[in-house]
């Protein structure tokens, strides 16, 4: 802290003499700084319409339990959604969570969408041809029946899921600059209406 505030222009003789209590305000104004400076640029989440309904996958029973858009500190506009449920075929609990991001126009946004798998790519670095090589741990889905130009998942539709959510499944699409990532932890029928459900979300406004 003393080395902090020499830098910063103060002497020697007004550290020394800094009581406890008026420390303790100025670090309470430093941290207070930090944060606003930290989320200046990032919009507070705030509630918003559903933009789908557990219903468009053919399931009952809903619940929400998440669900607002934001704006992230690059400027990309965020949405989210978590979905509690019941397969009626099944008899079983589902979980969604669905989160879909617009990247903004300086993003490149398979670079976004790379990152929303947690692959960290550099932007100015990143070239088309090493694609392939970025996603050769996931999956390959058909692009044109999800109505993307890229569609992977990071589990194949065979694997069991438990309701523990280990493992979970999530299937990322990108169309234009919008990614729409589907995460869900228990086993369900990937059939043509569940993905037409999906895929509309890409029509969808959510701010």
């Amino acid at each position: 802290m003393k080395k902090f505030l020499y830098r910063h222009g103060w002497s020697y003789d007004q550290v020394r003499h800094l009581k406890v209590v008026p420390l303790c305000f100025l670090v309470y104004i430093l941290a207070t700084y930090g944060f606003t400076e930290m989320t200046r640029n990032q919009s507070i989440g705030q509630e918003t319409p559903l933009i789908i309904h557990l219903s468009d996958f053919g399931f009952e029973d809903e619940s929400v339990e998440k669900n607002h858009s934001w704006t992230d500190g690059l400027g990309n506009n965020r949405y989210e959604c978590t979905l509690l449920g019941m397969d009626p075929a099944a008899n079983q609990h589902v979980r969604f969570n669905i989160q879909v991001v617009d990247y903004q126009e300086d993003i490149n946004p398979v670079v976004g969408y790379l990152r929303e798998m947690g692959i960290s790519v550099p932007q100015n670095t990143f070239q088309t041809q090493d694609l392939e090589h970025y996603l050769e741990e996931l999956h390959e889905l058909n692009a044109e029946q999800w109505g993307s130009e890229l569609a992977y998942s990071s589990q194949t539709f065979d694997v069991e899921l438990t309701s523990y959510g280990i493992p979970s499944n999530a299937i990322y699409l990108l169309s234009g600059n919008r990614a729409i990532i589907f995460r869900y932890n228990t086993k369900i029928d990937i059939t043509q209406e569940l993905i037409d459900s999906v895929v509309s979300i890409y029509q969808k406004s959510f701010y």
